[in-house]
């Protein structure tokens, strides 16, 4: 592991403001975002295959915030092309029984990716291979990682912002989750269903994929109960690093967390991947202050009560504090997506009705992520509301 006297120079997180997804602003700042790094070509030789790693956890439209904006993978692409690079954009949805071209062409990513000379990659169809757990994770030693990930020469990770249930946050760090597709992502929450746990086996994933390039799409983010059924939140911001633990912990600031509630960002610093420390990182172009929008509304989640609750008071309390998934009946469409994505099986559908049994629940929150009707619920106790998880 990397000593933190080896860093000889500071970790250097690029800001620019695009206040639209129109093509030139975009191509604009994504083409300030490589200047300031030196220029893509340092990162893409001609002849390089190029995996371009979006957020596609849905079938969403671009309107919603859900996904990669179709326009940053565009810009993107066309950059790699000019450096000569074969281009490749693929992911995994969270859904593991989805059609992932119909998911990918819902999104927009598909017809993007093509339109600018990509090659589309649909991790479900190409395999994994096995890679040892790089901390040596107990629960979790051996890491599905997606063929196309480990057969590119170079990766480029183009995460979305926004906020998470289970996580709090989900940016660069989180985004190469996707690189364990399918069935595979719920052996992950069942084995884990601490956030800590399942943080440091998101680290894990990120550690073996390790992306030379780094990129969040922040024009718009998500608030709320994201990371599918928050709301779109204009940031007017694209960022991007070589360093995905400094990337996180500034866009993590700038809505309002501190990077050490982050626990993938934790992780990730302890192991000597980046930076954490916000006074350690470089910022060029836009100011942390100016940009910040600490209002910026968070998912609910217990683990940020149980940061500063004593232990014996949250073991006390814990009756009282909850957040409970339930199933909205009038908006539920009988998709049974959640049904079977649960990866502890504790939802099901019986007498034509989908129900959830709260006593195996793991508190995951994958039904409430991969609902597309927004059917899924997440509803505070009295006294969580009280104290405004």
């Amino acid at each position: 592991m990397r000593s933190r006297n080896d860093l000889v120079t500071k970790s250097k997180v690029i800001i620019e403001r695009c206040d639209s997804y129109s093509d030139q602003p975009v191509d604009a700042a994504i083409h300030k975002l490589l200047e300031n790094l030196g220029g893509l070509e340092q990162f893409v030789k001609p002849g390089d295959k190029v995996l371009i790693k979006p957020n596609a956890l849905m079938g969403a439209s671009p309107k919603l915030a859900v996904t990669t904006h179709p326009t940053v993978i565009t810009s993107v692409v066309k950059a790699v092309v000019r450096c000569g690079g074969i281009a490749w954009v693929g992911d995994s949805p969270g859904n593991a029984y989805a059609n992932v071209e119909k998911s990918l062409t819902e999104a927009g990513i598909k017809q993007a990716a093509e339109s600018a000379g990509a090659k589309v990659v649909y991790f479900q169809k190409h395999g994994v291979t096995y890679a040892r757990s790089p901390s040596g994770n107990k629960k979790i030693k051996r890491i599905p990682i997606a063929n196309p990930v480990l057969d590119a020469n170079v990766i480029i990770n183009i995460a979305k912002l926004k906020t998470h249930g289970l996580t709090l946050y989900t940016g660069a760090i989180k985004n190469m989750f996707g690189s364990v597709p399918g069935f595979h992502k719920s052996h992950f929450h069942k084995e884990c269903p601490d956030p800590a746990d399942f943080a440091r086996s998101i680290v894990d994933v990120f550690e073996i994929t390790r992306p030379k390039l780094n990129i969040i799409d922040a024009v718009y983010g998500m608030e709320g109960n994201g990371p599918s059924d928050g709301a779109p939140r204009k940031l007017g911001l694209i960022m991007a690093s070589t360093d995905a633990v400094a990337l996180d912990a500034v866009g993590s600031y700038l809505i309002g967390f501190k990077p050490s509630q982050i626990e993938t960002t934790k992780a990730g610093y302890k192991r000597g991947l980046g930076e954490d420390r916000l006074e350690d990182i470089e910022v060029v172009g836009a100011r942390l202050d100016e940009v910040r929008q600490a209002d910026w509304k968070h998912a609910a989640n217990l683990s940020r009560l149980i940061e500063w609750l004593p232990e014996p008071l949250y073991k006390l309390a814990a009756g009282w504090i909850t957040v409970n998934p339930s199933i909205d009946q009038g908006k539920c469409t009988q998709c049974m997506v959640c049904v079977n994505n649960c990866p502890v099986k504790t939802i099901h559908y019986k007498d034509k009705v989908v129900k959830i049994n709260l006593k195996d629940c793991i508190h995951c929150f994958c039904c409430h992520e991969l609902c597309e009707y927004k059917a899924v619920k997440l509803n505070k106790s009295w006294l969580t509301r009280l104290i405004r998880i």
